[in-house]
């Protein structure tokens, strides 16, 4: 599961924009379910930021890069 958390993260910070989880999801070809629970452990680790949209009911991930300290 952690080189899983890895791929998750790497694709994450290439990206460098939000994305949905379900978009994510379809990319890794990974149920919902099981991805939001390694993103919820990579945002524990402080790694990804995870928000939940509030009109369509989306939710959005970001992985935290060094950039966003700056």
């Amino acid at each position: 599961m952690v080189a899983r958390r890895e791929i998750i993260y790497k694709l994450l910070a290439t990206k460098k924009k939000a994305t949905s989880l379900q978009k994510l999801s379809e990319e890794l070809e990974t149920p919902m379910p099981h991805l939001l629970n390694a993103l919820r452990h990579l945002e524990s680790e402080g790694l990804v930021e995870i928000s939940f949209g509030e009109e369509k009911a989306t939710i959005m991930v970001k992985a935290k890069t060094i950039e966003d300290y700056f």
